[in-house]
């Protein structure tokens, strides 16, 4: 009884330990992942127009046909409204906002499935004797080795 002791409060010492650094880490992660997102997303909404035709300039395109129309010129429409195409520069810089967003978005997932995982670790709450407890501590400590948790968390950013 006193070995199962020992080892509950050996194991909770390093449960806690493994949890507070692990969580620690997840929470700075989750912060900056928030604050780069808003930050990513202004910068789409500024550069999202770029990828349409300006209403204004079909305005005065429309304008300058009735206007035609009216001096009865024969022009047709094609010959005033050019094709709209979006520069490929605009376009590349979209792309990769999105694939930015796309992985900080990834990143904050990722992170609240580790906390998850690091809340059903914590023993807080279990019952019974202490050799079943020291038991399923172990087999979540095994599953926690065996998925190599740590090693996913350090990859997140």
């Amino acid at each position: 009884s006193d070995f199962w002791k020992r080892y509950d409060r050996l194991a909770d010492i390093h449960d806690k330990k493994l949890t507070m650094n692990l969580n620690g880490n997840l929470d700075v992660l989750l912060i900056f992942a928030a604050l780069f997102s808003a930050i990513n997303t202004t910068f789409i909404s500024i550069t999202m127009p770029n990828l349409s035709p300006n209403p204004s300039d079909e305005t005065n395109n429309l304008l300058r046909l009735l206007v035609m129309r009216a001096d009865n010129n024969t022009l047709t429409p094609t010959d005033l409204l050019p094709p709209f195409s979006a520069d490929s520069n605009s376009i590349l810089v979209n792309c990769l906002l999105y694939a930015s967003l796309s992985c900080s978005l990834l990143a904050a997932v990722g992170a609240m499935m580790a906390k998850e995982w690091l809340q059903s670790f914590d023993r807080t709450g279990q019952t019974g004797p202490l050799e079943e407890q020291a038991l399923l501590r172990q087999r979540k400590l095994n599953g926690v080795q065996d998925w190599h948790l740590e090693a996913v968390i350090k990859f997140l950013p």
